[in-house]
């Protein structure tokens, strides 16, 4: 029986998610080993997160080089993740390429209301949880 691999490599570009991939123990172990010296709490700039078996190991601090040099070792082992959907106000017609866009386009409209829209919020709203979200009517486009 195989064993399911439990290594997992998170690439950060400020606050934009990457990708998360599941690389080989060995690539991982090379990772850790690597990255090691570049080792930080936390950093908003260009950062790896490495876990296995879902304890962190660490975020680490690297440069534009470096980063994008681990991001071509690691782009075959991608995870398959969620296709973003369209989302659209109903009240004002506007088209968003996901939820995290609405949920932008919310915080800067409605500013002295919400210093930090929920995209979840927004989702919940197009799956019919909840009737509105931050005061619209939200819903799926294909």
């Amino acid at each position: 029986m195989k064993m399911k691999n439990r290594c997992t490599v998170l690439l950060r570009q400020g606050n934009e998610i990457i990708g998360t991939f599941r690389p080989t123990q060995k690539l991982f172990n090379s990772l850790l080993k690597e990255l090691e010296p570049k080792r930080v709490l936390y950093d908003k700039k260009c950062f790896i997160t490495l876990k296995q078996e879902n304890v962190l190991m660490g975020n680490y601090k690297v440069e534009e080089k470096q980063f994008n040099r681990i991001k071509d070792r690691v782009e075959k082992y991608r995870s398959i993740g969620h296709i973003c959907k369209n989302v659209r106000c109903v009240e004002t017609g506007q088209i968003f390429e996901n939820a995290k866009q609405a949920s932008r386009w919310v915080s800067e409209i409605r500013e002295n209301f919400y210093n930090c829209c929920d995209p979840d919020l927004i989702k919940q709203c197009c799956r019919g949880k909840q009737k509105t979200s931050y005061g619209y009517h939200w819903e799926f486009v294909k």
